[in-house]
């Protein structure tokens, strides 16, 4: 979705950790609105265990968002370094996450991404990071119009991968797994595929962590249920019952749900009741509003930490990171495909014309030195070429091409000019069906 940066906001001399989105995603209406909206509750939520967001804003059409910058590792890092964790410590972190995640829950978002890399430590301390693929409590569009889930499948509920409706207990699912994950140093269902992965958590039953007090296996097999109704009502019931069970206490049957706000003993018999949904966020007033403002980008950053300026301007388009498309049919590997020859036979051959008819309306022109949106501005950049030096030449190579939803292809590419040095590097073109047309909306280039 993007890059994260360490960086310094000038007028507080303090280090934050600054979020820069891909631009695909920026380009997109739908994207953005979600960005602004998300961002704002994101913002409103007030806990101990939450990265606090300090500021989210665009630039020159780049969306950003500022947060707190946390010394420490994260779990996954911990796990991958040390293996399993005492079952003490394992339920004091799923413990503070399991608190994070019902502040997040009562104020109307799922995470839907609950997984070790998301857990930031500082000491004992843990915060739970990145709420980039949240979306409103009870949606269910778990899968990108590309075919891409929206999550990390080692994690991820069985009603993730069905397209079901999510809601707070999706969350508990996810939870669960990272607490498997922290007591054995791996997730409840490691397999050779995602496919394979993927139907464990649908239908194997949840395997038992070796080596922890028994208490954890009854903890673990309600976390991991495959009926939502089945599992912990909330993340704060799962970390309490780790945290019995890691202690020697009793694990009882006491919850807290997040809807209801107050302690409620249950009896197993009563188990498979259905609690009530958490408050969507169009019902729930308290939640402060959070005006997206724009602001330099300039002012927040004095030394980015990681790569050049370059980078800042363009976020690699990598597979899985394109940006929703305007609803319509899929486009074939074929017709990806042609539409990258016929840009560049119309880019060798000068004609401008016909590269505006390969265009969307919206089309975007990337390259690590400048943007140009709209069909408009970018076939004048290309006028603008045109006009330096006359094209001789426009070369592919080892072209590769993918359909789907959003179709995408990209090649080496190799442009020669009468009375001037040629010019190499790679070119992705992302196609969408456009009013039953395949056409381009964006354009990247990244010279060699």
């Amino acid at each position: 979705m993007g890059i994260v940066y360490r960086a310094t906001q000038l007028s507080l001399a303090r280090p934050v950790a600054l979020k820069l989105i891909a631009p695909e995603h920026a380009a997109d209406a739908g994207f953005r609105e979600r960005f602004e909206r998300e961002s704002r509750m994101a913002a409103a939520i007030d806990h101990p265990n939450i990265i606090p967001v300090y500021a989210a804003g665009e630039e020159d059409g780049r969306l950003y968002l500022a947060m707190r910058w946390v010394e420490g590792t994260d779990l996954h890092r911990l796990l991958r370094e040390h293996g399993r964790l005492e079952p003490v410590r394992a339920a004091r972190i799923i413990d503070q996450v399991g608190g994070a995640l019902d502040a997040a829950h009562a104020a109307g978002l799922v995470h839907r991404d609950v997984k070790p890399a998301n857990v930031l430590l500082s000491g004992e301390h843990a915060y739970l990071a990145d709420f980039g693929l949240t979306r409103l409590a009870g949606s269910n569009d778990t899968m990108t119009t590309a075919g891409h889930f929206l999550g990390t499948v080692d994690y991820m509920a069985p009603e993730q991968f069905r397209n079901g409706e999510v809601d707070a207990r999706t969350d508990v699912y996810a939870l669960g797994c990272v607490l498997f994950a922290a007591l054995t140093g791996a997730p409840p269902f490691p397999r050779d595929t995602v496919p394979q992965t993927i139907l464990a958590h649908m239908n194997d039953a949840p395997p038992k962590a070796a080596g922890v007090p028994k208490d954890f296996h009854r903890v673990l097999a309600r976390a991991l249920a495959k009926a939502p109704e089945d599992r912990y009502p909330s993340a704060g019931d799962l970390g309490r019952a780790a945290l019995a069970a890691a202690e020697g206490r009793s694990v009882t049957e006491a919850e807290r749900s997040v809807a209801r706000g107050a302690a409620a003993p249950r009896s197993r018999t009563r188990r498979r009741e259905v609690p009530p949904p958490p408050p969507r966020n169009d019902a729930a007033a308290p939640v402060k509003r959070y005006k997206t403002r724009r602001r330099r980008v300039s002012a927040w950053v004095a030394a980015l930490v990681a790569a050049g300026a370059a980078a800042i301007a363009f976020v690699a388009l990598a597979p899985g990171n394109d940006a929703p498309p305007p609803p319509g049919e899929p486009v074939s590997s074929a017709e990806v495909e042609r539409l990258a020859n016929s840009f560049a036979a119309a880019y060798k051959t000068e004609d401008a014309a016909r590269l505006e008819r390969l265009l969307t309306s919206d089309a975007q022109r990337v390259t690590p030195r400048d943007r140009q949106k709209g069909r408009a501005a970018v076939v004048a950049e290309y006028r603008r070429q045109f006009n330096g030096n006359r094209t001789t030449g426009f070369q592919l190579e080892n072209l590769q091409a993918a359909g789907g939803p959003t179709g995408r292809a990209t090649a080496r590419y190799t442009a020669t000019y009468a009375g001037a040095t040629s010019a190499t590097g790679t070119m992705t073109w992302v196609v969408i069906n456009d009013h039953g047309r395949p056409r381009i909306i964006l354009i990247k280039t990244e010279p060699t």
